[in-house]
This record gives C-alpha cells, sequence and structure tokens, in this order.
C-alpha cells in the first residue's frame, strides 16, 4: 500500500519545536476507547506501551509524518530492545489504513540499512491486521511467538532499502 495523501511531511520527531505536537499526538492516541471482544478486533488503537515508547525521547531515530501541520503517525527504530533493532510505528486514528505506517516504515528500514543494521522486528498480534499488512509490505516474514503473537523480522542489506 502507498500513501499517496499530497501534504504529508516526513521529519524528525525529535526536534524541540515538535515537543508540543508529539504531546498531542499521544493525548489522542491515549485519549482512543478501549473495546473488548469482536468490536475490539476493528478497533487498532495502540497500547499505552507503545505509545509512552514512541512518545518520549527514549527511542533514537524517530519520524514523525506531518499533515496540516499535525502529527499524524510516529514510526522509531529502537536500538536497545531486548531481541534487536525494533520497528515501532503508531498512527492516528483519522490516518489508519491510509500506507502512513508502511510510508514512515519503509523510511526506517532505508535509514536501518543506511546505519548497517543486520536485522529489524516489528512485534505485533495476530488482532493487528493493519500493523502486520504494513510489516508484510516492508519484506519483514512472520514468526509465531504462540499465544497470538507474532514477530514480524527482516535481515537488512545494501540493497534491500
Amino acid at each position: 500500500m502507498v500513501f499517496s495523501h499530497p501534504d504529508v511531511l516526513v521529519v524528525a520527531a525529535d526536534h524541540p519545536s515538535l515537543d508540543g505536537a508529539i504531546a498531542s499526538f499521544g493525548a489522542e492516541l491515549r485519549a482512543e476507547p478501549r473495546y473488548f471482544g469482536r468490536r475490539g478486533q476493528r478497533a487498532a488503537r495502540p497500547s499505552p506501551w507503545l505509545v509512552e515508547r514512541l512518545t518520549t525521547p527514549g527511542c533514537r531515530h524517530r519520524l514523525a509524518g506531518m499533515i496540516d501541520g499535525n502529527v499524524a503517525a510516529v514510526a522509531a527504530l529502537d536500538d536497545d530492545a531486548p531481541d534487536g533493532p525494533e520497528l515501532l510505528i503508531a498512527v492516528a486514528a483519522p490516518w489508519r489504513q491510509q500506507g502512513l505506517a508502511f510510508a514512515l516504515g519503509r523510511e526506517i528500514v532505508a535509514r536501518a540499512t543506511e546505519r548497517g543494521l543486520q536485522r529489524i522486528v516489528l512485534r505485533t498480534s495476530y488482532k493487528s491486521s493493519d500493523v502486520r499488512q504494513a510489516g508484510y509490505d516492508l519484506g519483514l516474514e512472520p514468526v509465531d511467538l504462540g499465544r497470538g503473537c507474532l514477530a514480524l523480522v527482516r535481515r537488512l542489506d545494501r540493497q534491500s532499502a
């Protein structure tokens, strides 16, 4: 899936001028209602743990997708994750399922390849179909972790970005 919104701007998310916009993005994600059962399968709200990791400066290599001056998505590569560099992505509700996660993920993968990283991992669940699809579109391969959990892994080389 290719993101085709003409006004999307991919920027480094760690610039101090974006602190307020990143905080607003995090507050928007935290305010989304959480549902369980069948309705919950359609609610792709990111976990509080993921929102925290993406909205605090602990993760280096963060990128933001800006639309009309607002942060619509954030992606990062956590080099210190236990299983190796972990790709983290969250998209605000109005922009989900439009390819923004893929667009940011593609840029993160390209930058990771340039830095010489050997592989990246994206953790998700079988219920997160949009995250799973973005991972597949980025060339990540599934590894079943059991209990509904999935790791999508990609070995990187200079030709793969």
